[in-house]
């Protein structure tokens, strides 16, 4: 064999390993989180009813991307449990089974935290999911051990 045609066929290899590792690859969901509001944001965060992640501080006035793992056979449902001083609340902020939340990977998902909740925008409106009067916590919904890693400073 000569060694153009070793190349060759080590060339093929390369590629088809590269090739099979990208179709094996699972993608990633990103949720943007702006928090609008003058305090600071407490959060605790769950994806699919897992254990919630440790206390996360969202500051006044700063932008926080989230990376979440794309399972395609799962239902891929990521919430957050919020406090703002006072006010409360649970917020799914993607379910790729429910159309009235982000809940396509291909398509942006950016949430403003405001006064009055949390804004999800879709085109150039603002869907508003107001904060919760009754108090509701993640010990209360989940049961199965965490399914993410963080990664950077906010990657699940």
């Amino acid at each position: 064999m000569s060694s153009s045609s070793q190349y060759y066929h080590l060339f093929i290899c390369l590629f088809l390993l590269s090739f099979s590792s990208l179709i094996n690859s699972e993608e990633d969901i990103v949720i943007t989180v702006s928090n609008q509001a003058p305090n600071t944001v407490k959060a605790k965060c769950s994806l699919e009813g897992s254990a919630p992640t440790g206390d996360i501080l969202l500051e006044s006035r700063q932008v926080y991307t989230l990376v979440i793992p794309f399972e395609p056979k799962g239902n891929n449902t990521f919430s957050c449990e919020m406090k703002l001083r006072e006010k409360h609340g649970v917020f799914k902020l993607f379910d790729s089974n429910d159309t009235k939340t982000c809940h396509d990977r291909d398509e942006a998902c950016e949430w403003k935290i405001l006064e009055e909740g949390l804004c999800m925008l879709a085109s150039s409106d603002c869907v508003m999911f107001k904060w919760d009067t009754a108090h509701y916590s993640f010990r209360k919904i989940t049961s199965e051990p965490i399914k993410y890693v963080a990664r950077n400073a906010m990657r699940y």
